[in-house]
């Protein structure tokens, strides 16, 4: 696969990702989530200014966009990171030097390959954020899409989380398996809460 998965049609990413290639797979699945999930958020913000002409919008607008750009980056490179676990495990390990060239390349890109979805993680996080913060100023035809855009950088988090935890299970280092695992800590810590109380505004809003 050498077409970036940014530039491929929905079908065609669809497609790969059904495939029984290592790659893409839910770590770029769970970065298109959150980059979906971004450019909502920055349409309800765009349609709030049509009425609304705070100064503080546009710069919203900004950096949701600048976390969408981040989102695109991360569904590359979290295939890229993989398919360097998926190359590694391929390495011959006939005797004991190719065993431990092998163990060295294996445990780097399982390392590389934890930390790109952490990325991921960070980022829906800082998504969730931003939606709660645009909450207040989603005009009433589009509340809604904010709580959606919730739910996808939920989802982005949950999913990349998943991918971090995967991947570290099978590094060796404990100091890192301890620094990154505290990293993620921090990007979930009280995020069920903020999540729920964007869906809880919305569902106000929208009460039939």
């Amino acid at each position: 696969m050498t077409e970036r998965l940014v530039d491929m049609t929905l079908r065609v990413f669809s497609d790969e990702l059904a495939s029984d290639a290592p790659v893409p797979g839910g770590g770029s699945a769970a970065a298109y989530a959150g980059a979906l999930g971004a450019a909502l958020a920055a349409m309800v913000a765009r349609i709030a200014t049509k009425r609304n002409k705070d100064a503080g919008l546009g710069e919203y607008i900004a950096a949701v966009d600048n976390l969408r750009s981040d989102f695109l980056r991360l569904v590359d490179d979290d295939s890229a990171a993989f398919a360097s676990v998926a190359q590694a495990m391929k390495l011959p390990k006939t005797n004991d030097e190719e065993k431990k060239a092998r163990t060295q390349r294996m445990q780097a890109a399982l390392l590389a390959a934890s930390r790109v979805p952490l990325d991921v993680a960070k980022t829906s996080r800082r998504l969730l954020e931003a939606c709660e913060r645009g909450m207040a100023t989603a005009p009433d035809a589009a509340v809604s899409d904010i709580g959606v855009a919730a739910l996808l950088s939920d989802a982005a988090l949950r999913g990349a989380a998943m991918n971090v935890m995967i991947n570290l299970s099978s590094v060796k280092d404990a100091g890192q398996v301890k620094a990154l695992s505290e990293d993620l800590d921090r990007a979930l810590e009280g995020a069920d809460a903020q999540r729920q109380r964007i869906t809880d505004f919305v569902e106000t809003r929208i009460a039939r």
